[in-house]
């Protein structure tokens, strides 16, 4: 069983670009894909549908040494010589973080108990446990996204993500798996080829300006790692009304 979802939600360039260019923005913006990479059939005699009392979000799992930093000039101006070791461990716990708000935040919102979990806890039998493993952060080149777009210089944030049943004795029995993927989207940049030399100096004034606007849209990744909440929240969602838990979506 596989699904796919997706939900445009970034805008910030459509003020900057020509009018002849406008309707281009319909073709991307920030794009976020949830897919389903595992169901796990109950086994004959299960008592695990009954309706979870709590529902505990497990940090993701993240290495920090695995972020990419932001690439090209504007990232140079901005790190103020910081320590990059330090910088990709703040962005690791930024995006791990946001990651868990976003989805306690929308389970609660569908009706389920919700929280965080504390570090190490066990969860008691019944509860329903999200982990999750972030695999890729990278922050990518801002200003390409803003000239170039299209893809140029995206960030991106993915993790695998899994939900298990907590069983008596502490084990935990899976339930689904995800992959989720989210990128700042192919909206296209300043420098539109035809449309940008209709534009002429309107386009170019614009590129003056883009970086001030995307500086302050990507200081970080929180907007990756948010609509890649939401979007999982969504999908498993579905998960939780299929099984009676909440209504349907």
């Amino acid at each position: 069983m596989k699904r796919a979802s997706g939900q445009p939600q970034c805008s910030y360039l459509a003020g900057l670009l020509p009018l002849a260019a406008i309707g281009l923005l319909s073709l991307a913006g920030c794009a976020t894909h949830v897919q389903n990479t595992g169901h796990y059939a109950a086994p004959p005699g299960f008592a695990g549908a009954i309706r979870p009392q709590i529902v505990l979000v497990y940090p993701f799992a993240v290495d920090p040494a695995e972020v990419r930093l932001a690439s090209g000039v504007l990232a140079k101006l901005n790190s103020n010589d910081e320590d990059p070791d330090t910088k990709r461990a703040e962005i690791a716990q930024d995006v791990q973080g946001e990651i868990t708000n976003t989805l306690v935040d929308a389970f609660s919102r569908m009706g389920l108990p919700s929280r965080a979990a504390y570090p190490g806890e066990v969860p008691p039998p019944g509860a329903i446990v999200i982990q999750g493993q972030i695999v890729k952060i990278n922050a990518g080149n801002a200003a390409r996204r803003a000239v170039i777009g299209f893809g140029a210089g995206q960030s991106q944030v993915e993790a695998n993500i899994g939900v298990l049943r907590a069983l008596p004795g502490g084990r935990l029995r899976p339930l689904e798996s995800y992959h989720a993927k989210a990128t700042s989207g192919r909206t296209p940049g300043l420098a539109l080829g035809a449309a940008g030399a209709a534009a002429g100096h309107v386009a170019m004034a614009a590129a003056g300006a883009a970086a001030g606007t995307v500086k302050r849209s990507h200081t970080g990744l929180d907007q990756e790692a948010e609509n890649l909440g939401k979007e999982v929240a969504s999908d498993v969602g579905q998960f939780f009304a299929s099984e009676g838990w909440i209504a349907p979506q």
